[in-house]
């Protein structure tokens, strides 16, 4: 009882326990609420960070298949048309200006960008780069776009070997997108094997103003357009919606490669 009535009556102040230390720096349970004088300190500001989640839960889906059927659907269209298939040759091009702008174009380009959300660079700057390209080409034909005034106020043969030139640079382009894909599939290798020559023929069926080569070309590229088809299909139809998946022709069985560090470890 003295050791009370002297503990109370002592003027020295309160010493904390550890516990009631550790309790007020940390904030268990929010702020201390028996020392309402206590000047407790505001907690320092804490550092915000957003970290992608990882590919399994993403909500955006494989675009690929989009990007593929937009492409060939389009492309065997104006493979038709170009090849003389039905129309005639040279007729009914201007018809695929809505197609090449909303179907060819935005749907492809916005493929294109989700396949870069999801990490997959090569068929984003594929999809995005002709998205773009059939984006041009139906603007191109739109009447009212200014570009096709400019077009007919140019010699025909200076605008065939522009087109020749056009041609040549995309060439190039989807023989690195080739060049990317021969440990691919053998469906990949083809889809990219006939678009490449089918641009081979464009580029020199304007610059010789040859009508049998450009005609040649064009029927690559209906086979390029049915090849981006059958993969589209490839990726939608499989065991889960479908009797059996579509072979592709996997012949290339990649070899994985050893994290030095790892190798370490494990040993």
């Amino acid at each position: 009882m003295s050791n009370l009535l002297s503990g109370a009556g002592s003027s020295s102040p309160h010493q904390e326990s550890p516990a009631e230390h550790k309790s007020i720096e940390t904030g268990y349970g929010g702020p201390p609420t028996h020392y309402p004088a206590y000047p407790y300190p505001p907690p320092p500001p804490q550092e915000i960070r957003i970290i992608a989640p990882p590919v399994q839960f993403r909500r955006f889906g494989n675009a690929a298949a989009l990007g593929l059927i937009t492409f060939g659907i389009c492309t065997v269209q104006q493979s038709m048309m170009d090849a003389g298939i039905s129309v005639g040759y040279g007729h009914g091009t201007n018809s695929m200006a809505g197609q090449s702008i909303a179907v060819a174009g935005v749907a492809q380009f916005a493929a294109g960008l989700w396949q870069i959300a999801n990490g997959d660079t090569f068929e984003g700057a594929a999809f995005t780069s002709f998205g773009a390209s059939w984006f041009a080409k139906g603007l191109a034909q739109f009447p009212g776009s200014g570009v096709i005034a400019y077009q007919e106020s140019e010699s025909p043969e200076v605008a065939r070997k522009q087109r020749g030139i056009i041609a040549l640079t995309w060439g190039i382009w989807v023989f690195i997108l080739l060049a990317g894909n021969v440990k691919s599939h053998v469906a990949n290798i083809v889809l990219f094997s006939t678009l490449n020559l089918e641009i081979d023929f464009e580029c020199a069926g304007a610059w010789t103003g040859n009508e049998r080569i450009t005609k040649a070309g064009a029927w690559f590229g209906f086979f390029c357009g049915l090849s981006a088809m059958y993969n589209a299909a490839a990726i939608l139809l499989n065991e889960e919606n479908f009797w059996f998946n579509l072979p592709v022709g996997n012949w290339y069985t990649p070899v994985p490669i050893q994290d030095e560090e790892a190798a370490i470890y494990d040993e």
